[in-house]
Formats: C-alpha cells, sequence, structure tokens
C-alpha cells in the first residue's frame, strides 16, 4: 500500500499532459525488463510491441510495456528507478520518441570529447547520454529544454556527484530515423525482424572486423594482436571454416568498400567490427588511395586538394588565400587546383570521394545482415537528431539487430572490445556494455540480444553481490573474459583484497585481454602495486597494454619510471602508437634525467643501431620539443600578465598534458582571490584529469584547503574543486 501511495502521488505532481499507461508482465520472475515508448509509436506500433516484449519474457525477463507522451527524462528516470529497486529491473529500452538528455560538465565520463563549452552552442558542445538513465547516482542540474530539438534537455553534472560511471541497468535505443508514417514502418519492420531473429539459437563463430585508413596511426604492429585477442575472446571464430574469422586493413585493396559490401551482405555474420573513423552520417574506410604508379599518386593528391578548396569555400573563407597557403606549405603551382569548381570535374571527384566510405544511403541499400555490429568510431551512434549511421543499420532490410557506437568523438587510443567475450559466453548485449559503458557509448537496437550459450558454459549469477562467488569464478577454467567480468564485480563490491589480486593476476595470466582489465583498474588504487606494474607492462607481449603503459607512465610522473620508458620505447620505436605515446609523456617526468637514461641506453648499451649519434638526436629533439610545450604551459599558466586568450589556450593543453609537478602552482593560483575568476575555474577543472598523477594526495588536500579556508568562493569554482576532489577520489582506494 505504501509503494502505492507514492506512485500516485508522483502521478499526482506530474502534468496532465504526462500521464503513462503501464502494462504488467505476463510472467512473474526475479529479474525484469522495461520498454518505454511515446504514445504516437505506441499506437501506430502496438501488435509489434507486444509481440518484441513476449520474445524477451520468453528469454526470462518479466517486461513492462510504458506508453506515454514523455514531459521530460525525470519523468522517464522515475519509473527506472522504481522498478529497479522493486522489481528487479535489469535494463530497458527507448523506444520512438523518449528525451534525450544532453549532458555538460562531465567530458571526463567521455573518452575524447573535450569541446569548449562556453565558446560554442549547446547543441553542439553537450553529449548525448542514457547515463543519465542507467547510471543512478549520478547526480545533475537542470539547465534547460532545447528551443528547437524539443526532445533535448540540458542538465551539469554536480560537483557532489560520483565522478566515475557505474551502471546499474542497461539501456539501449530504437529510434526512428525517417518521419510519420515511414518512421512508424521502420520500427515495426524492425521489431519483427528481432522477433523473427531471436526465435534461432545462434551462436557467435563468425566474425569480421575492419580497420580503417588512420585508426591505430595505421600502424601493423597494432593492428597485428586483433587476430590473437579473437581466439581469446571468441574462439569459436578462430577454430571453424577459414571465412569464421575475417581481419581486413585498408590498405589490402583500392577501394575496400566494395570487399566489405559483400561481407555485409553475407547470411553468416554474427559480429561485425569496425575500427575507422566517422561523422554522424558516413563511415570512412579508406583515404589515399594506394597506388601503383606515380601519376597515380599526383592524381590522388590533386583530387584531395580540390576537395579541401571546396570546404574552405563552403565555410565562407577566400579560396585564393587558401590556394596561396598550399602553395607555400607544400611547393606545388597552381595546377594542382585545376577544376576545383568545374562542375564536370566535381561530379567524377564525388565518385571518387564516394569509394572510400559508407553514406547513409549505402547502408539503405546493401541492407546489412551482420547480427550485431560495434562501429569503434566517432558520431555513428549520434542519436540525438535525424539520421545516423547506428540507425540505418538497425532498419536496413537485413539481419542486424544491435549496434554499439558513441554519440560524438572518440578516443582512437582506448580498447573497444573489453569484455566483449561475454557475448560469445551467451549473455545480452546490455550485460556486456554495462560494465564498459562511457559517457558517449550507446547500444542502438535491442539491448537483450544474445547468441546462444555454448555447450558446457554455466550460468553466470550476473547480480550476485558475494565476492567469494567471484573469487570462485576467477579460480574455474572459465573464458577470459568471465573472469574479466569477475574482476570487475570485485572492483564494485570493493574487494578488500582487490589490488593484491590484480597485481597476482596480471603476473600470472596467460591472456591479453584479462591483463588488460588488470592495467583498467589497478589505477585506482594508491598504493605502489600499480607503478609495479606499469614497469612490468612497459614489456608485455600485447601491444596495446605496451601502449597505454607508456602513456601512464607519464601520468604518473614519478622518475623511477623513467629507465622502463626508455627501454620500451628502444625495443619497440617502429611502433607507431609506442613511438606517440613516448613523445606525449617524455616531459611529464624529470626531462633531464630522461635525457640521461636514454642518451646512456643509445651509446653504450644498443648494439642494433646503425647510426647512434642520428638516433640520438632525433630522441632528444623530440623530448626537446616536448619540454618546450612544458615549459611554455607553466609559464603562462602562472604569468598573470598573460592575456586571457593565451592562458585559456594553456588550460586547453593541461587537460591533455596534467603534468604532475605542476600541480602546486596550479594550486596557487586557483588559491589567490586576485587572479581571473574563469582562470581560476578553468584550472580546477583541469586539475581534474591529474587522476593517476603521484601528488593526487596533496592535490586533493589542496583543493579542499582552498574550500575551507576561503568562505566567500564563487559557488561555480566551489563546485568545480568539489569535482575535482570527488574525480580524483576515485583513484585512491
Amino acid at each position: 500500500m505504501k509503494k502505492i501511495s507514492l506512485l500516485f502521488f508522483v502521478l499526482l505532481c506530474l502534468p496532465l499532459g504526462a500521464q503513462q499507461n503501464i502494462i504488467s508482465p505476463t510472467q512473474s520472475v526475479r529479474n525484469s525488463f522495461a520498454i518505454f515508448v511515446d504514445q504516437a509509436t505506441y499506437d501506430a506500433c502496438k501488435e509489434e510491441i507486444h509481440a518484441y516484449r513476449d520474445v524477451i519474457e520468453k528469454d526470462g525477463l518479466a517486461t513492462y510495456i510504458l506508453y506515454a507522451d514523455w514531459e521530460s527524462p525525470e519523468h522517464v528516470s522515475f519509473f527506472l528507478k522504481k522498478y529497479y529497486d522493486e522489481q528487479g529491473l535489469e535494463g530497458a529500452v527507448f523506444v520512438g520518441d523518449i528525451p534525450v538528455p544532453m549532458i555538460r560538465g562531465a567530458q571526463h565520463f567521455a573518452s575524447a570529447f573535450k569541446m569548449n563549452q562556453d565558446v560554442y552552442d549547446y547543441y553542439d558542445s553537450s553529449v548525448p547520454s542514457d547515463r543519465f538513465y542507467d547510471d543512478f547516482d549520478l547526480k545533475f542540474r537542470f539547465l534547460h529544454q532545447d528551443s528547437t530539438h524539443h526532445q533535448l534537455y540540458y542538465y551539469w553534472l554536480t560537483g557532489d556527484s560520483p565522478q566515475r560511471i557505474s551502471c546499474d541497468i542497461y539501456t539501449g535505443r530504437i529510434r526512428s530515423t525517417a518521419k510519420g508514417e515511414a518512421g512508424f514502418d521502420q520500427i515495426r519492420n524492425y521489431l519483427r525482424k528481432v522477433v523473427k531473429e531471436r526465435s534461432v539459437e545462434n551462436p557467435l563463430d563468425v566474425v569480421v572486423q575492419y580497420t580503417g585508413d588512420g585508426s591505430f596511426s595505421n600502424s601493423l604492429i597494432a593492428w597485428k594482436d586483433q587476430s590473437y585477442v579473437m581466439q581469446e575472446q571468441i574462439p569459436a571464430a578462430t577454430q571453424g571454416h577459414a571465412n569464421n574469422a575475417k581481419f581486413y586493413l585498408f590498405a589490402m585493396y583500392p577501394y575496400m568498400k566494395e570487399i566489405l559490401i559483400e561481407e555485409m551482405k553475407r547470411d553468416d555474420v554474427d559480429l561485425m567490427l569496425f575500427h575507422e573513423h566517422g561523422v554522424t552520417e558516413r563511415q570512412y574506410l579508406t583515404g589515399a588511395i594506394p597506388n601503383e604508379y606515380e601519376e597515380d599518386y599526383y592524381k590522388s593528391g590533386k583530387r584531395l586538394l580540390r576537395r579541401q578548396l571546396r570546404s574552405v569555400e563552403k565555410r565562407g573563407n577566400s579560396v585564393q588565400d587558401a590556394m596561396g597557403r598550399y602553395i607555400k606549405e607544400h611547393g606545388i603551382d597552381s595546377t594542382w587546383f585545376e577544376g576545383w569548381n568545374d562542375p564536370a570535374v566535381i561530379a567524377e571527384d564525388s565518385i571518387e570521394y564516394a569509394k572510400t566510405g559508407f553514406e547513409l544511403e549505402d547502408i539503405r541499400a546493401i541492407g546489412p545482415n551482420p547480427r550485431v555490429v560495434i562501429l569503434d568510431a566517432c558520431y555513428n551512434g549520434d542519436f540525438r537528431d535525424g539520421d545516423f549511421i547506428a540507425g540505418e543499420y538497425i532498419f536496413g532490410d537485413g539481419k542486424t539487430i544491435a549496434c554499439f557506437g558513441n554519440s560524438v568523438n572518440v578516443l582512437q587510443d582506448k580498447s573497444s572490445t573489453d569484455l566483449m567475450g561475454m557475448l560469445a559466453c551467451g549473455m545480452r548485449i546490455g550485460e556486456w556494455t554495462k560494465n564498459i559503458n562511457i559517457l558517449e557509448s550507446h547500444i542502438i537496437g535491442d539491448p537483450t540480444f544474445r547468441f546462444a550459450r555454448p555447450k558446457g558454459m554455466p550460468r553466470i549469477k550476473m547480480h550476485s553481490k558475494d565476492p567469494d562467488y567471484w573469487l570462485a569464478v576467477m579460480e574455474h577454467n572459465l573464458p577470459v573474459d568471465i573472469q574479466g567480468l569477475a574482476l570487475y564485480k570485485l572492483f564494485e563490491l570493493k574487494y578488500e583484497e582487490m589490488s593484491g589480486l590484480l597485481l597476482e593476476t596480471y603476473k600470472s595470466s596467460p591472456y591479453y585481454m584479462l591483463r588488460l582489465q588488470c592495467l583498467h583498474l589497478l589505477a585506482h588504487y594508491n598504493d605502489d602495486n600499480y607503478v609495479e606494474l606499469l614497469k612490468l607492462a612497459s614489456d608485455d607481449p600485447y601491444e596495446f597494454i605496451r601502449r597505454k603503459a607508456m602513456y601512464y607512465m607519464g601520468r604518473v610522473g614519478r622518475n623511477d619510471l623513467a629507465p622502463y620508458m626508455v627501454n620500451a620505447y628502444l625495443e619497440d620505436y617502429l611502433a607507431k602508437r609506442i613511438a606517440f605515446n613516448m613523445s606525449f609523456s617524455a616531459h611529464h617526468l624529470n626531462v633531464e634525467l630522461l635525457k640521461h637514461f636514454f642518451k646512456d641506453a643509445v651509446m653504450n648499451d644498443n648494439e642494433y643501431i646503425f647510426d647512434k649519434e642520428e638516433f640520438w638526436e632525433n630522441v632528444e629533439n623530440t623530448i626537446n620539443s616536448a619540454e618546450r610545450t612544458l615549459t611554455e604551459c607553466w609559464r603562462c599558466v602562472i604569468d598573470t600578465s598573460q592575456k586571457p586568450s593565451t592562458r585559456d589556450f594553456y588550460l586547453v593543453v593541461l587537460r591533455n598534458n596534467p603534468f604532475p609537478h605542476m600541480a602546486y602552482d596550479i594550486l596557487n593560483v586557483i588559491g589567490n582571490p586576485e587572479d581571473d575568476l574563469e582562470i581560476r575555474i578553468a584550472l580546477a577543472e583541469a586539475l581534474g584529469w591529474f587522476v593517476r598523477a603521484y601528488n593526487r594526495v596533496e592535490i586533493i588536500n589542496g583543493c579542499q584547503a582552498i574550500l575551507d579556508n576561503q568562505k566567500d568562493l564563487d559557488p561555480r569554482l566551489s563546485d568545480e574543486l568539489m569535482k575535482t576532489i570527488n574525480r580524483l577520489k576515485e583513484y585512491t582506494r
């Protein structure tokens, strides 16, 4: 009776137009699921929605249907939390026009998105994110509803909120890309497809991976490990026929689009994974086409310059100025631009350009069949408004059920397949993504979809809160990503011996992906185990672990890591991402000490470098260049006489370069009431990126001292200091 009264009170408080209808499950089981639908979509697709509900219930989830003219994200969130608390809700799907939270002040939750929120408009500088719905602990302050795109609602992550994503449920989106009746047709046809595909027990044993131009810096050393990781995560694909596991690279064929279309049309492909660059309406597959003859390279270069000039004109800038700049930069003449505005040449160039990527209309024409598609790319999952790539995949005439994509730009240097082997074990796609979500990642399609459970695979008690159960999972000979899942569960349960367990697991495990999860999780512990793991990781056989170890050693900033950075680079300096991360991390340590170790190793301890003088000169130039960035950043941040625009630029630099040894001077600027308030707020935010710094506890104490000692702080500065404190505390277990 008490629960009914609470619901009745909340419903009375909602506007008249916000009344909702609730259809209860047809069965009673421990865990539940919810389908949220807008009123118009429900009226148009009622039969298909109920059939979809029946399929989910057949798979063991009591399923609610809630339909209404949803007034706000809070309206939806209320029912999510209610059913989570009272009915064991494990996930939800948003069908049709469900409010979209647009998140601000939370760029540290995103992998790469750092657009200036003070300069760019709200629509572009906010992140569409359903973490508002599926992480119940996060706290937001409502800002406003978009005046043009009425389905968008802007929120600010508050300083007193938890500063780490930890999803309580999983969610998915089924939003049509067409309007009116055509959009309803999309949803009806999609749900019929889901019902049909889920009537078949289909194991995950056929996989296609594609790496596009620009991914991993086009490093073959990085690319080669994909097949090894696949053997760990989806072994059935690598133990079957020749066509069961395919790994494509952009340089294998002049126009890889033709090859990929054939792969996407295959009826038997279960999972397709794209590593590529993207925007909302395009997947970039290849860049300049590899050619056999010199003349063809000239043609490609001219075509690229013509396209750039058209972009300059489209932006309203001077084409003549751009031509002059290109001539000076590239040492070319005006013949390289001939035909840039000729309609016939434009048409020819457009045909060539179309061969290098997938546009929205391409996806519609192909009708993709891979049941699950992972789009490791920027903006391909941007569902906020209109057409988008992931939407076209699921609404195509093929068999694609779900995409996992990103609503804004995403970091290239991240692992996009963490725990992906859970899918091969018969777990729902939402159960997988719940553990690895970042701010921008979303399931587009049915989040309850799963592949068949392999023979002999036990059911995992996903909702267990017993550490002993998850420790037992670790001890049994279960698939690698089930062991990785156990580590995540123990981490969430705050298992007391977690730091030692992670280090020991890293040392003893033969699995690339399990060692990688240890690298991820141990960063949150404030002891020497993480530094010891980084030292070991600098020589790991998995390139991605070596690459990230190089990066993280710089972020920690301890000088005892210098010899390991030097050795990791010298052992693998042809690995482009490792070399890049060395140049990006060198100035986070004592530069002179790092030079000493480098020069000694190059000149005295190396037998295989032919020209040691030239090699050392190149290394020294790289380090010196990084040091100049540090010096200029340090000077401009603390020098109050610098122009605000100059200081602002280096505040952005600090986000990507959180120099640990600058922290104390930064705290002094923040604590100086005479300095510019906007600079102080920006610096307080910048300190939140020092999560791995060896002195992060001192940074926390410094921020807290400013809060305690300056009672008249501007509320925005107080909020940012509190947010930084809470961000850094997530890494001080």
